[in-house]
């Protein structure tokens, strides 16, 4: 999502990428689950966003979200700070959960109401937002098993199970993965060579990264960078 230069008027849907991303903003956001899910992480606390899960977010909380299926859908409302009536909504971080089928045809003052008499949230134990974020930071890291599970508070046999069950990968299949999603963005928004991109990614090599690669994109990185890149080989990128 791009930083909002200002707050919106009332509320809209918004579907989240399946790529792990960061906000912060001067006003107050309430995300609802309409569809799909959205792992989301909020100054080291997480959920799963499903149909009905409230997220609460103040105003200037970091935030991480993670779309895990294309058709995810949630309802956003941003809230100015600063109002009396709503700053005690937005005191702290939660995640609740909104009875019935109405979330997305009630008002936004209604919404809102309802919030004071939701319960908390209860979801599944691993946050893929607070995962993906933690590896993509450091690609080139070991990452075995036991620090995974442990980043995840769940035993290594529960976030294999987990990761499966979620994403169709072991977690040594999921690894692979999010550094060829690091390196996909460093070909498309930097101009280091391929080699280095893929040592900086946790590959042993040039050769090892391509075929990787090709497996993925069905295309070496090389030409990913042709036809994806934002600037021409021959500039700086902007300023």
């Amino acid at each position: 999502m791009s930083p909002h230069s200002a707050v919106l008027p009332g509320s809209v849907e918004r579907s989240y990428p399946l790529d792990c991303l960061s906000d912060t903003h001067d006003f107050h956001q309430l995300l609802v689950g309409l569809g799909g899910r959205v792992d989301v992480e909020v100054e080291g606390r997480g959920a799963a966003v499903t149909p009905g899960a409230v997220c609460l977010i103040p105003a200037g909380a970091t935030h991480h979200y993670l779309g895990l299926e294309a058709g995810n859908r949630c309802r956003v409302l941003d809230l100015p700070a600063g109002d009396d009536r709503l700053d005690p909504l937005f005191e702290r971080i939660r995640f609740l959960r909104l009875a019935g089928a109405g979330v997305r045809e009630a008002s936004d003052a209604i919404l809102l109401a309802h919030l004071a008499g939701a319960p908390p949230l209860a979801g599944p134990r691993l946050n893929m937002a607070r995962l993906t974020r933690e590896v993509q930071a450091d690609p080139a890291a070991p990452w075995p098993l036991a620090r995974l599970a442990g980043i995840s508070h769940l035993s290594e046999r529960q976030l294999r199970r987990s990761l499966v069950a979620l994403t169709g990968l072991s977690p040594r299949q999921w690894l692979v993965r999010q550094r060829l999603a690091r390196a996909a963005r460093l070909l498309v928004d930097g101009q280091q060579p391929i080699t280095e991109i893929a040592l900086a990614c946790g590959f042993v090599d040039g050769p090892q990264f391509s075929r990787h690669f090709r497996r993925w994109q069905g295309m070496t990185p090389r030409d990913f960078r042709r036809r994806h890149r934002r600037w021409p080989v021959s500039t700086s990128p902007p300023r």
